[in-house]
């Protein structure tokens, strides 16, 4: 397995234009141990093509020898309106070009669906699920036809769930879909055991993401001032630098190392306080777990 950064982590940095999708790509080549990159689709310039700016990223990315580990669209499968399912679609085979560019051969797409105002307070789930899942099975069955495999993420707050992930995976049923899964998410979004999840899904992980966080039962003493956070399960969570918490990312990584997995893991956390430092620092800690995990 690679240890490679989630875009996501500058996110803070880049929706102040503090930086931008170059300034990225230079501190994680240079300032980091990671072996590849995770592009996301929305932090692209609006003043230049996406396709030139691809082509000028993956010369960047050969220079400082990154691979580009997936590339991360967002989708919005909007299962009540056909136009703007169908424009959602579109856009996600579209972006298979730059997926090529980039020289990956994996993207991720997000399980959400909008609602219009008379489905919001009780919306189907099962028709959502299914609806989400047939615009990401064409999809997937054009990205089949270019060598790129599809991962879902347990994204949302809709169809994050551990077993309404698997249920798209069965509904897809395709050899080249699978889960971008992001280890934590069930337990911090939704309040489900992700352990028990990371083992339910094990055998369709096609790329991951990495989160940490302290977790304490009871509520800390200035919970809000230091930035601790109510979980479903009522448990009390706070981010730190990853491979420092209490997620026990060596036990992750192990069951989906021992499902079969050697692709990349991408660290997706980092501190406001020092968005860089602790980038930094989490590349690190996540490049000697997976050592450590691959010499077990």
């Amino acid at each position: 397995m690679k240890a490679g950064v989630c875009q996501w982590v500058f996110n803070a940095l880049l929706t102040e234009d503090q930086i931008d999708m170059f300034d990225c790509i230079e501190f994680v080549g240079t300032e980091t141990e990671a072996e590849c990159f995770e592009p996301l689709s929305r932090y692209w310039r609006e003043d230049e093509s996406v396709g030139d700016q691809a082509g000028r990223a993956r010369e960047m990315l050969d220079r400082l020898d990154l691979e580009v580990s997936c590339y991360t669209l967002d989708s919005d499968f909007a299962a009540y309106d056909e136009e703007r399912f169908m424009e959602t679609v579109s856009d996600c085979v579209l972006a298979l070009d730059i997926a090529e560019t980039l020289g990956t051969d994996t993207i991720r797409l997000d399980p959400r669906s909008s609602l219009p105002s008379d489905k919001a307070e009780d919306p189907d789930l099962d028709f959502i699920l299914e609806r989400v899942s047939e615009g990401m099975q064409q999809v997937t069955d054009v990205a089949a036809e270019r060598g790129i495999t599809v991962g879902v993420e347990n994204h949302g707050l809709l169809l994050g769930r551990m077993h309404q992930v698997k249920r798209m995976v069965e509904l897809v049923d395709r050899s080249n879909f699978g889960v971008n899964i992001d280890f934590t998410n069930f337990r911090h979004v939704f309040g489900e055991d992700h352990v028990a999840a990371t083992r339910l899904l094990a055998d369709h992980v096609v790329h991951a993401h990495a989160k940490d966080f302290q977790v304490r039962t009871e509520e800390p003493e200035n919970a809000e001032a230091e930035g601790w956070r109510k979980t479903p399960a009522d448990e009390w969570i706070r981010p730190v630098v990853g491979g420092t918490g209490d997620m026990q990312w060596p036990l992750l990584f192990s069951i989906i190392r021992d499902a079969g997995y050697d692709g990349n893991i991408s660290l997706e956390i980092s501190l406001p306080d020092d968005i860089y430092a602790s980038v930094r620092d989490g590349v690190a800690n996540l490049r000697r777990i997976i050592s450590e995990v691959e010499a077990n």
